[in-house]
């Protein structure tokens, strides 16, 4: 994964050349495409910038989001001619805030709530970091997170993961769209993009792929466990985090490690 992100000061610069109610979308796998087109159906969106963000566990090629994004292109241009406008391609990734959501804690989390996998939070990542570029312009994002995948099980986009999504953002001012929210089939994905793409496909992966489920690819948790964490964990510690980032989208780990410390000051008193 040869891309660096681009500096804050490059997006900054870059924003301002926007129009400002440009909305903010999120550019990662083929369900991400497919949510930044079934937007555009809104005559009150005209305007994408698509960011492409990577996590540290990712690995593989980006040529083929490369390729896709060309293909979007001229999808968009076909639909509308020069009515709606997808701006070129922004690359932003923030290792810190990845390690702070999902890796500085792990035995913590484990021992205090009985359950963990690290893509709730990484999705939570993929979310918040692009708070303070919305902040800057639309403040709305487009998201590719749907409820059901043909009829398998994914925890970072049950309900519940979705509306702890939804709620940082909301807290952060920000309005999280999932437009493709309700499609369950896999093909239908493909008739709103208007390309073949397979589910999968052309774009990087993930080490930790498949980590919530067993062997035999059943999804393994417990609803309870699962909400505890969510509620008393990742909100309340993302919520702050967007604060942090909000005044200054480069914090030091040592600055975004503050809510960590707050949580662990509430769940451990001292005697």
């Amino acid at each position: 994964m040869e891309q660096h992100s681009h500096s804050s000061r490059e997006i900054e610069t870059t924003l301002q050349t926007l129009s400002p109610d440009t909305v903010i979308g999120e550019f990662s796998g083929r369900d991400s495409v497919a949510a930044i087109l079934q937007a555009l159906k809104d005559p009150e969106i005209n305007y994408i910038l698509p960011v492409i963000s990577f996590a540290g566990t990712e690995y593989g090629s980006i040529q083929g989001l490369k390729s896709n994004y060309q293909r979007l292109l001229k999808r968009v241009e076909s639909l509308y001619g020069k009515e709606k406008h997808i701006y070129p391609l922004v690359y932003y990734s923030n290792p810190k805030l990845w390690s702070v959501l999902n890796g500085r804690l792990v035995n913590s989390l484990v021992h205090t709530y009985n359950f963990y996998t690290p893509c709730i939070g990484c999705h939570m990542y993929f979310h918040l970091l692009r708070v303070p570029m919305a902040l800057k312009i639309g403040k709305q994002i487009v998201s590719g997170e749907r409820l059901r995948h043909d009829h398998r099980v994914k925890l970072n986009q049950l309900g519940i993961s979705l509306d702890a999504y939804k709620k940082v953002l909301d807290e952060l001012n920000v309005t999280l769209h999932f437009p493709i929210k309700e499609v369950e089939e896999g093909d239908r994905i493909k008739d709103i993009l208007g390309w073949d793409w397979e589910e999968g496909e052309e774009h990087p992966s993930c080490v930790y792929s498949g980590n919530y489920a067993d062997m035999k690819k059943k999804t393994c948790y417990k609803k309870k466990n699962l909400q505890h964490f969510l509620d008393d964990f990742l909100v309340p510690v993302s919520i702050e985090l967007g604060k942090i980032l909000t005044k200054n989208p480069d914090a030091s780990l040592n600055e975004l490690e503050k809510p960590l410390y707050a949580w662990e000051k509430r769940i451990k008193p001292s005697k």
